[in-house]
């Protein structure tokens, strides 16, 4: 064997490599290393053939996306926020391996990453394809670093972050709502944030005397906040602004009537087989669930989106349209929204005031009068 002198590459990383006998045609088995100093090159070599004579050496050739993403999971992300590990583990599971995970690593072109971006973008997602797009980029640079990848396949593909906005339902998608084949459960949830504009929290710490259905009022005074899965009640709300009383119109007040009467537990959105709180992996389940009865009711499929991905606060927001369009006067939508600042609301208003009329009209209208 003739050792091959050490190179210098192009993206100016050095390369060498750790000899492991021969290939079934005969050929070297060579391990690859590859770093930006020869220092940090050497310690990666060492590190190579201590794995080698330990037996712990995992071949490049054979790891596929799954193995992984698993792998870079549980070792890269398992400390961080329980939410943003939760981002990165729907994203591996439900998207990255789903379409990519049976591919070698050393196989992966970026016509898989774009055609996993292309097909979920058929779907309806728009913010998950950041998502994916981060969390690959992620766990690519990482494999660089393992020596498991050369380059990097989705740094050149192109993904447009949405821009942050207030989508409310229009009458449509209002109607489709009304009209779905919603369990009793998830119909007073989804009313609940849709005629009453409860925050998510604000709607699962609900309990029975908090429905008080002689004065008219839904009484809020309280929100849960999730942390590692688990639902843990806060005797206020977001914000101190959020302790108000929002009044129960009659299209609620039916739906909750009916529900109510089946429900034994303290909390109204309790899980399906026990008492108490519900979880945010049954939550999730749950609006999921709401969702994809949605997405039937307006006529899509599994496979086809035909009522675009929502959240809870699309159903809030909603609200605080409905409250404008009502002729509900600012300080009131502000109160009944539990907004702690009038700026919140005044943007909501000013927003939908532009779109539903003219100012030359208004400006028309006004001076006709005053010059007469």
């Amino acid at each position: 064997m003739v050792k091959l002198k050490r190179k210098r590459r192009k993206d100016g990383r050095f390369q060498d490599y750790v000899f492991n006998g021969y290939k079934s045609d005969g050929s070297e088995d060579r391990i690859w290393s590859y770093a930006y100093t020869e220092t940090e090159l050497e310690k990666k070599l060492l590190e190579t053939r201590i794995k080698l004579a330990k037996g712990e050496y995992i071949k490049a050739n054979n790891i596929t996306v799954e193995e992984w993403a698993k792998l870079w999971l549980s070792t890269y992300k398992n400390g961080t926020e329980y939410k943003t590990f939760q981002m990165y583990d729907i994203t591996v599971r439900k998207h990255i391996i789903d379409y990519l995970g049976g591919i070698k690593l050393t196989e992966l072109k970026p016509f898989h990453i774009q055609g996993l971006i292309n097909d979920r973008k058929a779907r309806g997602l728009t913010k998950t394809l950041v998502n994916i797009k981060q969390t690959l980029n992620q766990m690519f640079e990482q494999a660089i670093e393992n020596d498991l990848m050369i380059k990097n396949p989705v740094r050149k593909i192109k993904v447009v972050r949405p821009k942050a906005t207030r989508r409310a339902l229009d009458d449509e998608e209002i109607a489709i709502v009304r009209r779905a084949n919603l369990t009793p459960k998830q119909k007073a949830f989804s009313y609940i944030c849709l005629y009453a504009g409860t925050r998510r929290g604000e709607a699962l710490a609900l309990t029975k005397k908090d429905i008080d259905f002689k004065n008219g009022f839904i009484h809020i005074n309280k929100t849960i906040v999730f942390k590692n899965n688990h639902a843990t009640i806060k005797n206020h709300t977001k914000t101190e602004a959020g302790m108000r009383d929002i009044p129960i119109v009659d299209c609620l007040k039916t739906v909750l009537e009916s529900y109510l009467s089946t429900v034994k537990d303290i909390y109204i959105f309790r899980p399906e087989k026990s008492n108490g709180l519900m979880t945010e992996t049954a939550f999730r389940s749950m609006w999921d669930t709401i969702w994809r009865r949605l997405n039937k009711a307006a006529g899509g499929k599994h496979d086809v989106i035909a009522f675009p991905e929502i959240t809870p606060h699309v159903l809030r927001h909603t609200y605080a349209t409905m409250l404008y369009y009502a002729g509900v006067d600012l300080k009131q939508a502000q109160y009944l929204l539990g907004h702690a600042s009038a700026e919140v609301t005044l943007n909501i208003y000013t927003h939908l005031d532009k779109k539903k009329s003219n100012p030359t009209e208004k400006l028309n209208a006004y001076f006709n009068v005053v010059n007469t």
